[in-house]
């Protein structure tokens, strides 16, 4: 960077000029109070913002009439830029545009100056630690947090690929059974039906299987019947005239025996 001799007049007097003389802007983070020593020229400094995501320092600027020149003071315990264990360069933007500075650092402070154009309402300042926060700690943090929200996804993800696993192969398994089932049924009801089938392959002409045993078929009964009703009748028939055969001689015989009876006499 092309140093100015505005630059470097402000330089000098930031250096040379004791802390206790300089301007101071102070800011709020995490609690506490910090005061920032300034030196300016046609520059005030009327507020100062912290914005912790982008690890940077707002400026509320007012620059009265030409274009003024302002040199800021960080303590490096406070607000720095570091790469590693190495410094790093600041970022400075001027209402949004990057704007080139000169810098003056020790062991303990980090001063940055630079011009800013009649009108600039807003300066920011970036770096990378500030007031004990860190945006490779907050980088770092950001990445823990994402991978830890991989990592549940995942796990989720894997959990509902296991139930859907465990519910499909559950599904499975009771269709298995239900159709183990139904042929085992179908498997009994033929058994059945082949045992039917040969016991009544078993039984003689004109006889049935039913409730188990071979019984004369309805047709066979009913003809079994014809045939000895006209038998039963005929025996009957003889006994009867039998009966009335004997009534008849025994009458007789009687009627005999009175005669003789009768005649001795």
């Amino acid at each position: 960077m092309k140093p100015k001799i505005a630059y470097i007049t402000v330089l000098f007097f930031s250096l040379v000029i004791p802390p206790a003389f300089a301007d101071t802007v102070s800011t709020e983070i995490d609690n506490a109070n910090y005061d920032i020593d300034y030196n300016a020229n046609n520059v005030v400094l009327k507020s100062v913002t912290a914005d912790l995501d982008f690890i940077s320092l707002i400026f509320e600027t007012e620059v009265s009439g030409s274009d003024g020149d302002v040199s800021i003071t960080f303590q490096r315990d406070f607000f720095d830029a570091k790469l590693g264990y190495s410094d790093d360069d600041f970022f400075i933007l001027s209402d949004g545009d990057e704007i080139e500075f000169e810098e003056v650092k020790t062991d303990e402070y980090r001063t940055l100056s630079f011009s800013l154009s009649a009108g600039t309402e807003e300066i920011e300042i970036i770096g990378t630690i500030l007031a004990n926060n860190s945006f490779l700690i907050e980088q770092k943090q950001q990445d823990v947090d994402a991978a830890a929200k991989a990592q549940a996804e995942a796990d989720a993800q894997a959990e509902a690929e296991a139930a859907a696993k465990a519910q499909a192969e559950s599904d499975t398994k009771a269709e298995a059974e239900a159709a183990a089932k139904a042929q085992a049924e179908i498997d009994v009801k033929n058994a059945e039906e082949e045992k039917i089938e040969n016991m009544m392959n078993t039984c003689g002409d004109g006889t049935v299987y039913e409730n188990g045993e071979c019984v004369l078929s309805p047709m066979e009964k009913n003809a079994s019947d014809f045939r000895t009703g006209p038998l039963i009748y005929s025996i009957v028939i003889g006994m009867s005239l039998g009966i009335v055969i004997m009534m008849i001689l025994w009458g007789i015989g009687k009627k005999s025996h009175k005669v003789l009876s009768d005649d001795d006499s």
